[in-house]
Formats: structure tokens, sequence, C-alpha cells
């Protein structure tokens, strides 16, 4: 199951590619089929293998609390085009 949603997060972010999002707003895309436990569990590995990058960002009202914003990286992308193989990312058909 961790193997497909990391694949659909990939190509969700490449869907938007360059635009950053917010990991609230992630989580709404998969919430209906994943828990968002497992949602941040892969969103964390995406970003320690290097295929998503996580930026924090302070919340301009607040200083002391942050938002994370997502974004794919070139080499995301190149996973997902079959560039490079990865058995623990499952990208999606078509």
């Amino acid at each position: 199951m961790s193997k497909s949603l990391r694949g659909l997060i990939l190509d969700f972010l490449k869907r938007i590619y360059p635009r950053e999002i917010e990991e609230l707003e992630v989580i709404a895309v998969f919430y209906q089929y994943h828990r968002d436990t497992e949602i941040r569990q892969a969103l964390a590995y995406l970003v320690d293998k290097g295929y998503v990058e996580a930026k924090k960002v302070a919340i301009p009202y607040d200083k002391r609390r942050y938002r994370t914003l997502y974004k794919i990286t070139p080499k995301g992308i190149d996973l997902l085009e079959g560039e490079i193989v990865d058995d623990t990312v499952l990208p999606p058909e078509g």
C-alpha cells in the first residue's frame, strides 16, 4: 500500500510542478483512502529519498508556528518518467 501511495503523491506533485503545496493540502487530496499518519510517513520517506523537497516557512501572523511546503524534485520526476527505478515507489500506470 505504501509503495502505491508514494507513487500517487509523486504523480500529484508532478502535476502541479513547479508549484509548492502545503502538507494539509496534500493530506486533503488523499485522506479519503489513507490515514493522515500514512500520508505524512509517505511524504517523509519521499523527502528522505530526495524525490520531494520540504520547506518549513513561518506563518506570517505567528512566527513561532510553521507550515511545511512540498515540491517534487528533478529526481522525483526522473523516477516517474522511468529514468531511474526504485522498487519502494510504485508510480501510477498511464
